[in-house]
């Protein structure tokens, strides 16, 4: 175990080994909602509604799957978890949870935009890989797209 602490000394270089892999499954990862976000303009109504919840249920469910990556994060690190890091793990689980909870749209796009804000922070302070610095904006931006068609349609 202290080879690892050794040889890892912050988040940033974490993910340099797979980035393509982990850029992928990222961007994966964000595309039902924005074609969900799409589907509801052009479904019938009733088709529509269905997605829409699905959407928002994956979405609340990524926010607490992005809480746990944070959090594992921290494991690598020397020295353990900072209060900053452990402060977003529960504010992004919480948004999850109040996703989920509440079938909200709304609060599924505070929480990306918080992640977009709050990941790119942390790879600066190299609390998280480094590419995180651009790949996460960018990634939260589509989730956000996708929520935000489907609150617009609610609406």
């Amino acid at each position: 175990m202290a080879n690892i602490t050794q040889r890892i000394r912050t988040g940033a270089q974490l993910g340099v080994a797979k980035r393509g892999v982990d850029l992928a499954l990222g961007s994966a990862a964000m595309a039902p909602i924005l074609i969900t976000g799409v589907l509801v303009w052009v479904l019938p109504q009733a088709g529509g509604v269905s997605l829409a919840i699905l959407a928002v249920m994956w979405s609340g469910a990524l926010l607490s799957f992005f809480a746990g990556v944070r959090r594992g994060l921290s494991f690598s690190e020397q020295g353990g978890a900072r209060v900053s890091e452990l402060t977003t793990m529960l504010w992004l689980f919480g948004a999850g949870m109040l996703t989920l909870i509440f079938e909200s749209p709304l609060i599924g796009m505070v929480g990306f935009a918080s992640l977009a804000v709050l990941d790119g922070l942390a790879a600066r302070r190299l609390q998280a890989p480094s590419y995180f610095q651009r790949f996460r904006p960018a990634q939260m931006l589509v989730a956000m797209l996708g929520l935000a068609l489907i609150l617009a349609r609610e609406v």
